[in-house]
């Protein structure tokens, strides 16, 4: 029976540093990977710590209970993982279930099905079910730009690596001029996607935004309003809106999700495996999301990383009402033993034939990104 003997946080500084630069450099700089070691064998995860600067805080979770509390449980098959996912959640409880602490035991709960997969020798796509296709749809998903320029050449790359659809970050202030621009330079062939970021309060202002954004044809407009979870304003827009609308990222529990598949008009339901607690609980979600008639669209931080997205892979090729997965631009690949590429707008999962997630982690390569703790803050808007 292999017990789980170490768990380890690693937090990591991968800057966003590429061609053409971004303002997001620093802000999307920071990771935090999970090593476990179960018996002889070694899973690792990713904790989504965003831009808040509060890495610390999920460090913290790791040592103040995670680590006591989960060194020494034996885990040998999914149940025991369900298991400790159960008891990590009454333990952290009055903590409050979402954010800081749900994306930690998140992060243990994947490196767990790797280590899993590997102790049963079984890709996790065969652990959740059926694999029933193995090219998952991507779509290009950039960092913010300073010029409309930097962003044309963005669009340029992202088809030249295999992508079909890109995703804007721009603020607010820029959006319009950015997708006019690509609509002039490049064209109407590639989708466009817009993410607001919670941009607007007043509905009349987001309305304002949406109807002058139409003509641009934007493949759909993500959390026009704020805050994101107030329902009835995204409710009100989102029926009124001339383009489709799409959000979720910023959910945490099952209820809300529910409440987001039930305004009629939004196009795409947007769980993040990494904020929500894990591989379970995200089939969870969108299974119920799936029986309300809506498809998903897994937000990812479209960070240097891809550990979490290569979990969300496994999810999507046993569940169809995945349509497509947030993906970045670029992409360091020095840190796993397998290359991953776009190609026609997906990604080939069938080279991820090995057990556990598929790729292992090249240890000795996540020593050339130490961490460095630096005020750093994510501002949108």
């Amino acid at each position: 029976m292999p017990k789980l003997t170490a768990i380890k946080p690693i937090p990591l500084s991968i800057q966003y540093i590429d061609d053409p630069p971004t303002v997001f450099q620093e802000a999307w700089g920071s990771q935090l990977y999970v090593k476990v070691e179960l018996g002889d064998l070694v899973g690792w995860g990713e904790v989504l710590v965003y831009g808040s600067g509060i890495i610390n805080s999920y460090i913290g979770v790791f040592n103040d209970v995670i680590i006591p509390a989960a060194t020494g449980e034996v885990v040998e098959n999914i149940g025991d993982v369900l298991r400790l996912v159960n008891k990590l959640e009454k333990l952290l409880f009055t903590a409050g279930l979402c954010g800081v602490v749900t994306s930690t035991i998140g992060g243990l709960e994947m490196a767990l099905w790797d280590a899993l997969g590997k102790y049963l020798n079984k890709p996790i796509s065969e652990l959740l079910g059926t694999r029933i296709r193995n090219r998952i749809p991507v779509y290009a998903s950039f960092p913010r730009y300073s010029t409309v320029d930097y962003v044309i050449k963005a669009v340029n790359k992202a088809l030249s690596n295999g992508f079909n659809i890109v995703k804007l970050h721009q603020h607010v202030n820029d959006t319009v001029d950015s997708i006019k621009a690509i609509r002039e330079n490049v064209g109407y062939g590639v989708k466009v996607a817009l993410d607001l970021n919670a941009a607007f309060n007043k509905p009349e202002k987001a309305l304002e935004f949406l109807n002058n954004v139409h003509r641009y044809e934007p493949y759909w407009v993500e959390e026009p309003t704020w805050p994101p979870n107030n329902y009835e304003l995204l409710t009100h827009v989102a029926d009124e809106s001339p383009v489709p609308v799409a959000a979720g990222e910023n959910e945490y529990y099952i209820s809300g999700f529910k409440e987001l598949a039930r305004i009629r008009k939004l196009m795409y339901i947007q769980p993040d495996v990494s904020k929500l607690g894990g591989l379970i609980r995200f089939m969870d979600i969108i299974k119920e999301v799936a029986a309300l008639g809506k498809p998903v669209a897994p937000h990812h931080r479209p960070h240097k990383s891809i550990l979490t997205h290569l979990y969300t892979l496994h999810v999507a090729s046993v569940i169809s009402d995945v349509a497509i997965v947030e993906w970045p631009l670029s992409w360091v690949n020095d840190i796993y033993d397998v290359g991953i590429e776009v190609k026609d707008g997906e990604v080939d999962l069938s080279r991820l034939i090995s057990s556990g997630v598929g790729v292992n982690v090249n240890e000795g390569a996540l020593g050339k990104y130490p961490y460095v703790s630096k005020y750093a803050p994510l501002v949108f808007h």
